[in-house]
């Protein structure tokens, strides 16, 4: 997802240069490709009822499935914002298929996960991670109505279906905030592994921002209900006020991770911390979409550009440190298996 979020920013932010589209070009290849991977063991894993039933109840596991049709409604967003090279007018095709998947399973994860984390889970086990499920459904009302912008043929009804989805996407996400707001105020920080998770709270401030802002500009194409003027003064009143409020989470975070590094000198190193990047990608996208449609003033231009090298910073950090720990691993697997080899022989 984080990967995803880098390569709109950069498409955005060097949309003329050559090596700046190849590099986008790249991520959005090696993410479609993971995700084709991954969303096929996520089918074959479907068919193994009881190991899902068991991970749908677990109040950690649960809302990381969100994390699919985030993925797929990203992809949607690539596929029409940086396009494909040699797809062309197919891009638009396989952008629906990729929107449909994450509809789909948005719908379930939306309703399945608050169901079956109730009454089985304690304040302590809340995370940043169970603000996924109403991520899901804001990146997927962004996707669609960058789709509906550049497909006529089926603007209306996306836009009716994300007129709709703005209910539970900002409901579940006010809720569950109290909850993680709460757990940090109250509980100790005990596990700092998880520390990351938090950064996912920015997430849905971000992804809010970008929904009803490509919606107001739908709605102002298309006018499907007749409201896109009202609707436009409202998507840029709560745009600025969101965007303060992600100001202020950016400082509470900080004063955050200063605590617990000042407490437990670190924050070990883990693949939570793909959490620093989505977030903080996702924000970036927002600054710069909020610039262009809403303020255009040159402090939040240049708290974009600050971002998206933090973003860039970040990203890599976390690509080489896990390439390095992936590959480590491997040795020491093949070097154990020679081992054995050789002392059976």
């Amino acid at each position: 997802m984080g990967t995803s979020a880098l390569a709109l920013s950069s498409k955005i932010i060097f949309n003329n240069n050559v090596l700046a589209n190849m590099f986008s070009y790249l991520l959005e290849i090696s993410v479609i490709f993971m995700f084709l991977l991954y969303f096929l063991k996520f089918i074959i894993h479907i068919f193994e009822k009881k190991d899902l039933v068991e991970n749908l109840k677990n109040p950690i596991k649960s809302n990381l499935y969100s994390a699919i049709p985030i993925a797929a409604a990203l992809i949607s967003l690539m596929l029409v914002n940086i396009g494909l090279p040699y797809l062309n007018e197919y891009a638009i095709i396989v952008s629906i298929f990729f929107w449909s998947i994450s509809l789909l399973f948005s719908l379930i994860f939306v309703v399945l996960v608050p169901i079956n984390l109730k009454f089985r889970s304690k304040v302590e086990q809340v995370s940043g991670t169970w603000l996924l499920p109403p991520v899901g459904l804001f990146v997927l009302i962004t996707a669609g109505s960058t789709l509906a912008l550049r497909a006529d043929f089926i603007s209306t009804p996306i836009l009716i279906i994300n007129l709709f989805l703005f209910g539970p996407a900002f409901i579940l996400y006010l809720l569950t905030l109290t909850l993680v707001y709460f757990r940090s105020k109250f509980y100790e920080l005990s596990q700092e592994k998880v520390t990351p998770t938090f950064n996912i709270v920015l997430a849905p401030v971000a992804v809010s921002i970008l929904a009803i802002i490509t919606t107001s500009k739908a709605l102002l194409k298309y006018d499907v209900l007749g409201f896109s003027n009202s609707f436009l003064g409202v998507s840029k009143i709560y745009s600025v006020i969101m965007f303060g409020y992600g100001i202020w989470i950016l400082f509470g975070l900080l004063s955050l991770y200063y605590r617990i590094i000042n407490e437990k000198k670190k924050i070990p190193f883990s693949e939570l911390w793909w959490a620093f990047i989505f977030p903080t990608g996702a924000f970036t996208l927002a600054t710069a979409n909020l610039y262009v449609f809403v303020i255009n003033f040159s402090f939040v231009k240049l708290l974009y550009y600050l971002l998206y090298f933090v973003l860039l910073v970040v990203w890599l950090y976390v690509l080489v440190k896990q390439s390095l720990i992936y590959f480590t691993n491997k040795q020491k697997i093949v070097g154990k298996y020679f081992s054995k080899k050789v002392k059976h022989a």
